[in-house]
């Protein structure tokens, strides 16, 4: 027989698999939202403010900062290519991605959208719980990707 639940929980409240995709698809409603009014997805978005902001990384390293994979990264590379965003530029056996001046003049969208996003996540969350919520995340992220 499966466990009580209640209107603020569910029977799966315990598992952080669940839990964790549950928070995962409620805020990506949410990111979805305001960067595809750029035109992004949020991976996108974040991809191309990495770039505009710390130019000539390797996919690599944008695998490493954005916990996704490198086939992942080059991905998200092409598309933003594609749309004129970006630029990759060899030199020697690396690859080094840079924002082009289109791409760099999404920065300050990027960084609204950002900010409204906060603003939602802290609204529905309150402050302190949204920062605390985060900082647990990502040190959970940066552990599993320690053990991969």
């Amino acid at each position: 027989m499966p466990p009580e639940t209640s209107a603020s929980t569910s029977r799966y409240g315990a598992c952080l698999l669940f839990a964790a995709n549950a928070l995962a698809r409620a805020v990506t409603v949410i990111g979805d939202a305001r960067f595809a009014q750029l035109g992004l997805s949020y991976s996108h978005a974040y991809l191309l403010n990495e770039v505009a902001q710390y130019p000539g990384q390797t996919p690599t390293a944008l695998s490493e900062t954005l916990f996704l994979s490198p086939s992942t990264i080059t991905r998200l590379i092409e598309k933003l290519e594609g749309k004129g965003m970006v630029r990759r530029q060899p030199e020697g056996k690396r690859t080094l991605v840079f924002a082009t001046e289109t791409g760099q003049a999404l920065a300050p969208a990027i960084a609204k959208a950002w900010q409204d996003n906060w603003a939602t996540f802290a609204e529905n969350l309150g402050e302190a719980e949204a920062v605390q919520l985060t900082k647990q995340i990502i040190a959970a992220a940066e552990k599993f990707s320690a053990t991969e």
